[in-house]
Parts: C-alpha cells; sequence; structure tokens
C-alpha cells in the first residue's frame, strides 16, 4: 500500500460530524461565491504571486467539486469497489499540484458563465453533501491524503473551497 504525504486528519477542523461538515460546506460556498462575484474588474488577470487568474481558480474549483461528488455518491452506494492505483501526487517547491484534468484552461470560467455554472455546483455538491455520512471500509485513494471515506472526502472539497478562497482574499489585498 502506498503511504499518503499528508495526515487526512488534518481535514477535521472543518467538522467532526457530518452535520458539522455540511454546515461549514454552506457557508464556504458562500464566502467563495462572494469572493468570486466581487472580482469581476479582475476576473482575467493573473494574481499576485499566483498563476492563476480568479477565472481559472473558480473554473478549478468547479473541476475538483465536479469530480468528487461521483466519488462520495459511490462511496454512498452499495456498489462494488475496485481497487484503483494508489498514485501519490506531485509536490513542486512544497505546494501540492492539482491533477491534471482539474487544471483550468488558459481563460478560465466566463464571468458571464459564473452565476448558472457555480448554481448548477453548488445544488449538486449540496444535494449529496445531504446524504453524506461516515463509510467506514468504503475508501477511496485521494493522491496526498491516502484513503478516504465519504465524510472526509466531504471535509477535502470543504477544505479545498477554503483555501482557494483564501487565496484569493489575499490577491485582491495584494
Amino acid at each position: 500500500m502506498t503511504e499518503p504525504m499528508f495526515d487526512a486528519s488534518a481535514l477535521q477542523f472543518v467538522g467532526q460530524t457530518a452535520e458539522e461538515v455540511r454546515t461549514r460546506l454552506s457557508v464556504e460556498l458562500d464566502r467563495l461565491e462572494a469572493q468570486l462575484r466581487g472580482r469581476q474588474a479582475d476576473w482575467n488577470t493573473t494574481q499576485p504571486g499566483r498563476d492563476w487568474s480568479p477565472a481559472q481558480e473558480a473554473e478549478h474549483v468547479l473541476k475538483i467539486d465536479n469530480s468528487i461528488v461521483p466519488i462520495m455518491r459511490l462511496l454512498l452506494s452499495d456498489k462494488p469497489l475496485r481497487p484503483m492505483p494508489q498514485v501519490p501526487g506531485q509536490l513542486k517547491d512544497g505546494k501540492r499540484q492539482a491533477p491534471d484534468f482539474t487544471l483550468p484552461s488558459e481563460t478560465g470560467l466566463s464571468f458571464a458563465a459564473l452565476e448558472t455554472e457555480w448554481a448548477e455546483h453548488r445544488r449538486t455538491l449540496e444535494e449529496t453533501a445531504a446524504r453524506v455520512e461516515p463509510t467506514p471500509g468504503r475508501t477511496f485513494w485521494h493522491q496526498f491524503l491516502g484513503e478516504l471515506d465519504a465524510l472526509d472526502w466531504l471535509r477535502m472539497i470543504t477544505v479545498h473551497l477554503r483555501a482557494h478562497r483564501k487565496l484569493l482574499e489575499a490577491s485582491a489585498a495584494a
């Protein structure tokens, strides 16, 4: 078995129970959405100290979350779990690198598409989150955190939303 690079218990600060994590998820979705809506003036501008614009941050978050929802649904189902390759993630200058399939396009999400795409993303995510409970014995590999159950995947999404919000807040203040 491949050893994870980071300890998944670091995700626990967003909530111990499924209800606590769902509440925090909603808060982080609200906060990130507000940050994104306030960035129209520099939507396509690469941010200070970052490689991405707010448009690209938004597109990346949508790609990550939309790739995790099916994982949580699988873990919550009775469908058999197949063994998956346990490929560790890549670090660059000590920073975790997103998998290629989650990288944003050159232009990112258009500001005009933000409202509809964010609303659909949020609806799907919160509908799935409403069903999430711990799934002991039913886990799926995360490239940095190792085997995560459905609740830990929800924690991971919440932490990821928070991280990108904080990056956007820092770049707006720069």
